[in-house]
């Protein structure tokens, strides 16, 4: 019979010599573990020469020699003291997590980890980062939910090295750290320091409160902890008024009457690119409310004339989306199209080279588009006093508005919005029934037909 197979590996120590060492040369001793064929080392910091090392001694852990000096026995019993650590914590993983032990674990020892924590020594932001990147690859989010949840980790990381609350470094806690008392502090920290109103809070909070629900169900921290973490956001009042859904979500939408004085500015505006930004905020609201990320990267391609229908991927969800085409919108396509009959994107938004599998260069263009539109957009609004900041995403909320006061059911608006499921639609607006898509958008017609912007 051979020898049984160890559970977990001894250390040893090797000084580490090319093949033809210098005499007179001192050489890095290395301590040396070898799992499964693989080998993992890692420098002690002392140097001895070639002749001073005996591989053989202290059982064959190698040993230095007497003729090292006078610090030969401090040393020795240095490296020793090294070696038995580490076959300890490897012996003590062993016993938590029977017959798990691998190269990664090794390194990992070897590094300092503090593996035998609850949360493995795991460091929450990069955990949290991690959730983000792994949904983002499973087309969970969009881009600009993953870099906006970048963002939003770093701040926090800002938040713990000010308020001096990390716990291996001033900017870093490991998971197992995290309280709903630090939760809390956070919170108070962005509306304090930060100025951040409720609903930035709770977009915040959303990567912080993704991680440690994953994190409990791999049992890196303890269930009843998560729990109290995520009864954390910030709870808003919400309202439901006769006159629409005020309140609901941020209260950013127009009533019909500010529609009518939208067009009617449209009809009289003497700056030929504000006419050009108000014709795209109308085509998104007749679009169904498109995203303004999906109306600057609209291609021609993506439209259906005969069948009145646009088709395509959205940028946010990564999902392909048919959107029925009302005549108003179809309106507009038709004047874009005279205007720019051998372009690649409807909107002259971006720039005609744009890769859209380019995910920074498109996330760069995004922002550029979005700030010029709304900026332009706000000026408008102000002139014509109305009480909310007048952008892009205006006109998506305000479709829904319409949407739902003229009938459509709750699941048809929320699929012509693109939205994942009903319960996001049903949490910004309110409750309804479904039907069919074009049929249901169709209904629209007699409360948008007012909203004329161009003849036939």
């Amino acid at each position: 019979m051979g020898r049984p197979k160890r559970i977990y590996p001894l250390g040893k120590f090797r000084l580490r010599t090319p093949k033809n060492p210098e005499k007179e040369k001192a050489y890095p001793i290395e301590l040396e573990y070898t799992w499964n064929r693989q080998i993992v080392r890692k420098s002690t910091n002392v140097f001895v020469k070639e002749c001073d090392w005996n591989q053989k001694g202290n059982q064959g852990r190698g040993e230095i020699r007497a003729s090292y000096g006078e610090e030969y026995k401090r040393l020795n019993r240095m490296l020793l003291s090294r070696v038995e650590r580490v076959d300890s914590l490897l012996a003590e993983y062993n016993e938590k997590h029977p017959h798990q032990i691998t190269v990664a674990v090794i390194t990992d020892i070897l590094a300092d980890k503090p593996l035998l924590r609850k949360d493995q020594g795991k460091d929450f932001v990069e955990f949290a980062i991690e959730r983000l990147n792994s949904d983002y690859a499973r087309n969970r989010i969009g881009r600009s939910r993953l870099e906006n949840g970048k963002s939003g980790m770093n701040i926090f990381q800002t938040f713990l090295r000010a308020k001096k609350l990390g716990t291996y470094r001033p900017d870093s806690i490991y998971v197992g750290d995290i309280t709903p008392e630090l939760v809390d502090a956070y919170i108070e920290w962005r509306r304090d320091v930060k100025k951040n109103s409720d609903a930035t809070i709770n977009h915040a909070l959303t990567p912080i409160l993704k991680a440690c629900s994953y994190a409990s169900d791999l049992d890196l921290i303890d269930p009843a902890i998560n729990l109290r973490i995520q009864d954390m956001r910030v709870i808003t009042k919400l309202s439901l008024t006769e006159e629409g859904f005020e309140g609901t979500f941020d209260g950013k939408s127009l009533s019909k009457d500010e529609m009518k004085a939208l067009v009617e500015y449209y009809k009289t505006c003497p700056e030929p690119r504000r006419k050009e930004y108000l014709e795209m905020f109308f085509f998104a609201f007749h679009a169904c409310g498109l995203r303004v990320i999906d109306v600057m990267t609209l291609q021609w391609s993506n439209i259906n004339f005969e069948k009145k229908e646009l088709r395509k991927i959205m940028i946010k969800t990564n999902k392909r989306h048919v959107i029925p085409l009302t005549d108003q919108a179809i309106r507009i396509l038709r004047q874009w199209q005279a205007k720019r009959p051998d372009s690649r994107f409807v909107f002259d938004l971006v720039k005609e080279d744009l890769d859209l599998d380019d995910s920074e260069a498109l996330y760069k263009a995004r922002n550029t588009a979005t700030k010029n539109i709304n900026q332009s957009l706000a000026v408008v609004g102000e002139q014509l006093k109305f009480s909310i900041n007048l952008s892009m995403h205006v006109a998506r909320h305000t479709f829904a508005v319409f949407a739902l006061n003229n009938g459509l059911s709750m699941s048809v608006v929320s699929r012509l919005l693109g939205h994942g499921s009903t319960d996001i639609t049903e949490r910004v607006y309110a409750k309804f029934l479904p039907e069919t898509l074009a049929s249901e958008v169709s209904k629209l017609s007699a409360d948008t037909d007012s909203l004329v912007l161009m003849s036939e």
